[in-house]
């Protein structure tokens, strides 16, 4: 709680230092896209949900994954992803999104069709998140008009913890189970845990994908060759002003911090 409590005052005072230069210079300023990624919303939740995809719809501009690009100066986008697959999370979800317009991607690892996700070891939490969806109803949930479907490897393994040539087929292999199933082209990946090294993004690329999503939460600019996309993680159960600068793009300080603390490090060992 602590821990939360001290990256929401961060990101609060980030956004506040931030926003009066935005202001002044709106106009002129580029386009950007925040990336929510969601995992898992539960019945329970969804009123939660609702009240955070009724705030993405007033205070950005909702975009497919896909289409990230050509984005208007001084505008400020929300692309929706979720990754898993969850079967009870899209039955969820679903009547939301179609109804507020708001397209949103889905992640799948092609080896858990209709079972539990045992990369969960908390048996609570994946007992509640439940299966992920089965292949027969992924091909009628691909053609709602709001989805989009992308990979999510085949056993939704670290690829930093595997040999090349299995990473290259929970790439490639996914990518093509998935095209087999929906009949579309599958041109977007994530990455489990947010787990690669820069070899993997050239072998995504290599793969045939247009773009891979990762958990740093950066936000995306829409430039042509915006090929690696951050994310910022969001959960139904985040607080209003928590979401909100998440939404916001305020929580992209975390990276810099990340990279501060590694030469913090790196400079005691030296010293």
């Amino acid at each position: 709680m602590i821990k939360r409590v001290v990256k929401l005052l961060i990101a609060l005072a980030f956004w506040l230092l931030e926003n009066p230069l935005i202001l002044w210079h709106r106009n002129n300023k580029s386009g950007t896209c925040v990336v929510l990624m969601y995992h898992a919303v539960a019945a329970e939740q969804l009123h939660r949900f609702i009240r955070q995809m009724e705030k993405v719809t007033k205070l950005t501009i909702p975009v497919a994954a896909d289409a990230i690009t050509n984005l208007a100066k001084g505008k400020l986008y929300c692309t929706v992803t979720f990754d898993d697959g969850f079967a009870s999370t899209i039955d969820t979800v679903l009547p939301v999104l179609n109804q507020m317009s708001i397209p949103a991607t889905f992640f799948i690892p092609t080896a858990y069709w209709g079972k539990e996700a045992r990369w969960i070891t908390d048996n609570n939490r994946r007992q509640r998140f439940g299966s992920v969806i089965t292949a027969e109803k992924l091909k009628q949930f691909s053609e709602h008009r709001c989805v989009t479907i992308g990979s999510h490897g085949i056993n939704h393994l670290r690829l930093t913890e595997v040999s090349d040539d299995d990473a290259w087929k929970e790439l490639a292999e996914s990518k093509k189970i998935l095209e087999e199933i929906t009949g579309k082209d599958i041109k977007m990946h994530s990455f489990p845990f947010g787990c690669y090294h820069d070899r993997h993004v050239q072998m995504v690329l290599n793969a045939g994908y247009e773009r891979v999503f990762t958990v740093d939460p950066n936000v995306a600019t829409g430039v042509s060759n915006e090929f690696l996309i951050g994310r910022v993680e969001v959960d139904p159960d985040d607080w209003q002003l928590e979401f909100t600068l998440k939404l916001m793009g305020a929580y992209r300080w975390q990276p810099y911090a990340s990279r501060l603390k590694k030469l913090l490090r790196r400079y005691v060992r030296n010293n």
